[in-house]
């Protein structure tokens, strides 16, 4: 929620941010094809903080980091000994991808007028999208990544999603702690690691889906899947309890309900 927050301008409250992201979670928990991303973006459009294409430019740059993150907690889990099978072809692999991703974003900053002299009118060519819209998006996603690109700015949005990703390794880590003796001391780090890596806190977390993540990869690497098992199902309920109830607080205090959010918004609307 701070970092979204971050990446919007500070425009929105914490608040805001906090609620819209905790229905988000709860929509990846519940409902199949990360409904939740949209739902998320819906809610703090609604509140009218910031516009829905504002909204939705800062979550494509969101993206970016939680795939960073996600290629950190890999590394780990392998630096700790979890056994996960990630070769350096696959780790210069990932951090070119992010390399020529941080070095889009300076291209699309540098070229800021051209960008916006040119492309709405090729994504207008689109089903359903008007120049206009497409204009309008690429001048909130641009703003978004000239404010990435200043080091001053990219620094906090690295520190809020270190934290982020920290406070939710508390979580794995305490979680397993709570099994007693289903897995030796030696173990815990590298099992906390490697389940944090494979289930990340942006995943959809459905039952089979959440559970397989876990048990299937650190299984075959020969940690006990009968320990596992019982670890994912642990995780997964807390999981559900915890951000479905979140989700209810969010929607009590923004005012919205699952059915207001699945009806178009004429907002939403008037800016495609």
């Amino acid at each position: 929620a701070m970092r979204w927050r971050l990446l919007l301008g500070n425009k929105p409250t914490l608040l805001q941010t906090f609620h819209a992201s905790n229905i988000g979670h709860a929509g990846n928990i519940i409902v199949p094809a990360r409904a939740g991303e949209a739902m998320r973006i819906v809610v703090l459009g609604r509140s009218e903080a910031v516009t829905y294409t504002e909204a939705t430019s800062s979550f494509v740059v969101e993206r970016l980091f939680e795939q960073l993150l996600r290629l950190l907690a890999l590394v780990a889990a392998v630096a700790v000994g979890a056994g996960i099978e990630l070769s350096p072809g696959t780790i210069l692999g990932g951090v070119a991808v992010l390399v020529a991703a941080f070095a889009g974003i300076q291209w699309l900053v540098r070229r800021r007028e051209r960008v916006l002299a040119h492309w709405p009118a090729r994504f207008a060519n689109l089903p359903r999208i008007t120049e206009a819209g497409a204009r309008r998006t690429l001048t909130d996603l641009l703003d978004n990544l000239t404010g990435v690109s200043e080091p001053k700015q990219l620094a906090l949005v690295m520190g809020t999603s270190l934290l982020a990703w920290g406070c939710f390794w508390g979580f794995f880590y305490a979680t397993l702690l709570a099994l007693g003796d289903g897995f030796p001391a030696a173990d815990r780090l590298a099992v906390s690691l490697g389940a944090l890596a494979l289930s990340p806190p942006s995943a959809p977390t459905q039952p089979g889906i959440f559970h397989a993540s876990v048990v299937v990869p650190l299984a075959a690497v020969g940690f006990d899947e009968v320990a596992l098992t019982a670890y994912a199902v642990l995780l997964h309920i807390l999981e559900m309890v915890w951000m479905i109830g979140l989700a209810i607080v969010g929607l009590a205090q923004t005012g919205l309900s699952v059915g207001s959010m699945l009806q178009p918004d004429p907002a939403a609307t008037d800016s495609q």
